[in-house]
């Protein structure tokens, strides 16, 4: 059952704790020729920190539990599951592992997990790649409305898809560009009496006529002098 006070649509949901059964049906292990008695498997079931075990099936390669665990999970849960064969006198021995995602198995089955039995395979120990038998599990107690899972997975893609992009959010405005100063006043040439300057303050252009005739006049003067006054 799940907790009481969730609000559809709202992502809280996706996080909310509830109770989960998982029943521990049967397994079905390879045989291993070097054991002659079999195995004697349980099944380690973990889950957010949590940790639950099966009791065990002395000597057999195809054991039945049918025994109910009780877990708190979320849909965003995973669980693991991990096939043990019991040692007397040593460390027990792992024989396979499984993992199971509770938000796949959700959508598959139409948000709602009520009696809903799945098989998975179990993979060795120390080979990864290699198969080493099946474990059977039902899953019963948890539920979730599509509106949530809808809405959920909108805005995970839309915040994804943002993050990608790097573009801006919709709600976000772009501060205003700053003011451009007014051009220069183009400054105007110096006049004298309503005139223009007939020199140039750049390039030294010539001077007025009467200055000419001045300069001219004096050095003719001083021509004079010195003609006069050279014995």
């Amino acid at each position: 059952m799940s907790d009481s006070g969730s609000q559809p649509g709202s992502m809280g949901s996706l996080t909310m704790k509830s109770q989960l059964q998982i029943t521990v049906i049967s397994a079905k292990l390879k045989e291993n020729k070097k054991n002659w008695f079999g195995p004697s498997p349980y099944v380690e079931v973990t889950v957010d920190g949590q940790s639950k075990k099966t009791e065990k099936c002395n000597n057999t390669s195809s054991p039945k539990w049918k025994q109910p665990l009780t877990v708190i999970v979320t849909p965003m849960s995973k669980l693991h599951f991990r096939v043990w064969s019991h040692q007397t006198l040593k460390s027990d021995v792992l024989l396979g592992t499984a993992a199971l995602d509770i938000y796949e198995t959700l959508k598959s089955n139409n948000m709602k997990l009520e009696e809903v039995v799945v098989t998975l395979q179990l993979i060795g120990d120390r080979e990864p790649t290699e198969t080493i038998g099946d474990l059977s599990v039902c899953l019963d107690g948890l539920q979730l409305e599509s509106e949530v899972v809808t809405n959920g997975e909108t805005a995970c893609s839309e915040s994804a898809s943002q993050n990608e992009d790097g573009s801006r959010p919709k709600d976000e405005t772009r501060p205003p560009r700053p003011s451009r100063p007014p051009p220069p006043t183009p400054r105007r040439p110096a006049s004298v009496n309503g005139s223009p300057s007939a020199t140039s303050e750049s390039d030294g252009s010539s001077t007025s006529p009467a200055l000419h005739l001045f300069f001219y006049a004096t050095y003719s003067r001083k021509c004079m002098w010195y003609c006069l006054l050279k014995p």
